[in-house]
């Protein structure tokens, strides 16, 4: 019988990272640019991707791991004019946290200061 060389068993040690591989911040920006734009008539104007220099927030729930992404964004505020059409004043900062769920490769928007993620996770990268 032939034995496995050492580059079947390098392959087999990657393969896994490979696939549970996560976004980096560069990446989830541009996935919070869609997100965004699917749920909320406002237009993004600045984004600032990991505003504390924390990273990304890791933690264990019911589905399995979830990843927190944290960004600050500046959005214009939306008034309803007279003739009902939306108009944009000025420009507010407002706190997002975008959910990674690998299990069902599913992103959602939060917006939470970070003292109410869940508990017991930790921050990588």
């Amino acid at each position: 019988m032939r034995r496995a060389g050492p580059v079947a068993i390098l392959i087999l040690l990657l393969l896994p990272g490979g696939l549970w591989a996560i976004p980096g911040y560069s990446q989830a920006t541009e996935i919070l640019k869609q997100e965004w734009s699917k749920r909320y008539p406002a237009s993004l104007k600045s984004i600032r991707a990991n505003p504390e220099g924390l990273g990304i927030y890791r933690t264990r729930e019911s589905a399995g791991l979830t990843y927190y992404y944290h960004f600050r964004v500046s959005v214009p505020r939306l008034v309803r004019a007279e003739d009902g059409s939306l108009k944009e004043e000025d420009l507010r900062t407002v706190e997002v946290w975008m959910r990674y769920r690998p299990a069902s490769d599913s992103y959602d928007l939060a917006f939470v200061r970070r003292d109410l993620l869940p508990s017991g996770g930790s921050w990588i990268r």
